[in-house]
């Protein structure tokens, strides 16, 4: 036997072990879902085929429709969500602080718990009475109502009427004011003369902006969503099924917002990998735009995301199909419930499957979610990659 020979013969060796996993285990279970799909297929029976009606039985299930749409929502929402924040936190992991490496574990620790334990603990969070996000929320809310009614009536305010305090409110206006002076040439003047004490009157103008844009924006949002509002003060994350917000009907509800809430645990592993893209950004670029006078908004668009774009387009495409197979976090916490207002597809598959004996039209859902899974991902290469920079080419 020839050397070259030899040495194929000892490469496929190797890799034997994962050609038979890969058809065993993948290949074969995809190749009979398949088949199954247009098969009546009782367990512990042999499968009978029936042709195409399984596929027609779906176009007129409400059930699968609703968890379509329970799916499509959350993808809606997560995914714009999921990337904007993992971009973020891997832009501040990147930044020159003392500690950076233990920062960049902790947050990526949270991807490496298993998903069971992550699901049983978001339920303790949310929980109405003992959660800890219902608590941080309460104080919260006590303080800005506190703060907001020396400016305005939050009872009027949530009654449509009257709310302003005419007198305390006009005092709202003075922290813009202040906020606007300190841009002036006055404050940028300083801020080249003695940046310790401009760095203190930055920090100053920014909790007076803080606290006059609590009030006005809570009393805002009374006026405009006093259902909603109500509703944030004593939340019921997972036990309520109306929307969120109350005026817009295709938002998700408070429970599948607590899915959406709980699904950023995981944002860590995703910023790693903007983080390793970011490293590879040539400062020169940065050095260049800091010559030309750009400001960080003009760095961050013209350089920074044109350059890790073939990973935000990586990030997408992965996190399309991982929202598309959410099953374990909604089934432990809510179980589909309240009203199937958090029952993805994937859960309905389970349910046709194992509790209502169907294999066969479970294949067929199944089929339909990964045909879904292919055009969203065809269709997101072709939206994203004519935006998306290749350095080497």
């Amino acid at each position: 036997m020839k050397g070259t020979s030899r040495q194929a013969v000892v490469g496929y060796g190797f890799i034997l072990p994962w050609l038979v996993a890969l058809v065993v285990f993948i290949g074969y279970p995809f190749l009979a879902g398949f088949y199954f799909s247009f098969c009546d297929f009782p367990p512990l029976k042999s499968p009978l085929f029936i042709g195409m009606d399984n596929y027609m039985e779906l176009l007129g299930d409400t059930g699968f429709h609703r968890s379509l749409g329970v799916t499509f929502i959350f993808a809606a929402f997560a995914i714009p969500i999921g990337v904007f924040l993992a971009l973020t936190l891997a832009m501040f992991l990147n930044a020159r602080v003392r500690g950076q490496s233990f920062y960049r574990v902790i947050f990526y620790i949270p991807h490496l718990v298993p998903t069971v334990v992550v699901a049983i603990l978001w339920l303790w969070i949310f929980n109405p009475t003992y959660g800890l996000l219902n608590i941080v929320l309460k104080g919260v809310f006590l303080a800005a109502d506190a703060w907001t009614g020396l400016f305005f009536s939050l009872g009027a305010a949530a009654k449509g009427t009257g709310c302003v305090r005419p007198a305390a409110a006009a005092l709202l206006a003075a922290p813009v004011l202040a906020w606007g002076a300190f841009l002036s040439r006055a404050g940028q003047a300083m801020a080249k003369r003695r940046p310790a004490r401009a760095s203190l009157v930055r920090f100053l103008a920014a909790v007076a902006l803080v606290l006059a844009l609590v009030p006005a924006l809570n009393a805002g949002l009374t006026v405009l969503a006093p259902a909603d509002m109500q509703k944030l003060h004593s939340p019921g994350w997972l036990s309520d099924s109306s929307s969120f917000p109350a005026e817009l009907p295709i938002a998700p509800s408070w429970a599948l917002w607590g899915i959406i809430v709980m699904s950023m645990w995981g944002v860590g592993q995703m910023a790693v990998i903007y983080l390793a893209k970011l490293q590879d950004v040539p400062m020169e670029l940065y050095e260049a735009a800091d010559i030309d006078g750009a400001n960080w908004w003009g760095k961050a668009r013209h350089i920074t995301l044109p350059m890790i774009s073939p990973v935000i387009l990586f990030n997408v495409v992965m996190a399309i199909i991982g929202t598309f197979q959410v099953f374990a976090e909604p089934y432990i916490m809510t179980q589909g419930g309240p009203e199937d207002k958090t029952r993805f597809v994937a859960m309905f598959v389970y349910d046709q499957a194992f509790q209502y004996q169907r294999v066969g039209y479970a294949s067929a859902v199944a089929w339909v979610l990964f045909l879904i899974i292919v055009a969203l991902t065809i269709l997101a290469f072709k939206v994203i990659n004519k935006h998306v920079y290749y350095a080497g080419r």
